[in-house]
């Protein structure tokens, strides 16, 4: 007879990703509020221990609802239940110690802190003035095109732990509950409102990306934040063949570069006087092109700079 599997997981671990979770405004697909689980506290940490460590612990269905979106249109995400937020934010305390020290140094998504965005953009901003040509990236609907076998085997490669392999997977996999009460089981994408979303969606551009940059390209500085990217090129020949390359690399891995928002842009500036199509770029929110700015010395001159 095959004995029954149990895991070895710390009360303290939960109990730790609850207190992370206090403050959350969830209502997943049973009604329950973190009031309505703070009531029976120790009842509801003990029982979903106890199911995390017999191996019996699956989600339940994502509440699907949609919001707007900054520049116009909808989003959906999927809003889990209490308690499902409480074992991710577990999963997210186990992984990403692991996963972060992985991440290469260009890649600013992940990082745990308030000003993780305008870095992104300072430091674009720096090497937009020392090279001449830029690729701009976009990789379309990348969160719904996010593998799931491919990122559970790249995982594995990582994480020895294999409770928190199995969870991570239970919880991407879990289906969509819609309005109408339709469940919908996707092989892909990671649903907007998963508490691991961020983290994971680095993790898989990470192996895609700049891990293949880093080995291809190793002298091509880039920044990546999240599924938007810059690389900053020396010539148009050299910012030509990349983005091709990056575009098969993509293909490869059933990811799109946007047509619309992927593009080479020369950085043209007071010194750099040349024509081109695109001279300006959007990253992050913030404008880059040609402007008037004061330099170390206080006086006015024309650079490529981030507004």
């Amino acid at each position: 007879m095959k004995r029954a599997v149990r895991y070895q997981i710390s009360p303290r671990l939960i109990r730790e990703a609850f207190k992370q979770s206090k403050k959350a405004k969830v209502v997943g697909v049973d009604g329950q509020t973190i009031g309505d689980y703070k009531r029976n506290l120790t009842k509801h940490l003990r029982e979903q221990r106890e199911q995390l460590t017999a191996g019996t612990y699956r989600p339940s269905p994502v509440r699907r609802v949609f919001i707007p979106k900054r520049k116009g249109g909808l989003r959906a995400i999927g809003i889990p239940t209490v308690k499902d937020f409480i074992v991710q934010t577990m999963l997210k305390n186990e992984l990403y110690p692991r996963l972060d020290a992985l991440f290469h140094p260009n890649s600013y998504g992940h990082k745990q802190k308030q000003h993780a965005r305008e870095e992104a953009i300072r430091v674009a901003g720096k090497r937009c003035l020392r090279y001449d040509w830029t690729v701009v990236l976009d990789i379309q609907s990348f969160g719904d095109s996010v593998d799931h076998r491919l990122l559970m085997n790249m995982l594995r490669r990582h994480i020895r732990n294999k409770w928190v392999l199995l969870y991570t997977q239970r919880t991407i996999k879990a289906p969509e509950k819609t309005k109408s009460g339709t469940l919908i089981q996707k092989k892909k994408g990671l649903a907007q409102g998963n508490k691991l979303n961020f983290l994971l969606g680095n993790f898989y551009l990470h192996g895609i990306f700049d891990a293949w940059m880093q080995k291809n390209h190793p002298d091509v500085p880039f920044e990546r934040y999240t599924d938007d990217i810059v690389c900053h090129c020396r010539s148009e020949a050299e910012a030509k063949a990349l983005l091709k390359q990056i575009r098969g690399r993509l293909k490869a891995h059933g990811l799109t570069a946007h047509p619309d928002k992927t593009k080479i842009v020369y950085c043209k500036d007071g010194t750099r006087k040349g024509s081109y199509p695109n001279v300006s770029f959007e990253y992050l929110g913030s404008s880059f092109r040609s402007r008037r700015v004061k330099n170390a010395s206080g006086k006015t001159t024309t650079r490529f700079a981030p507004e």
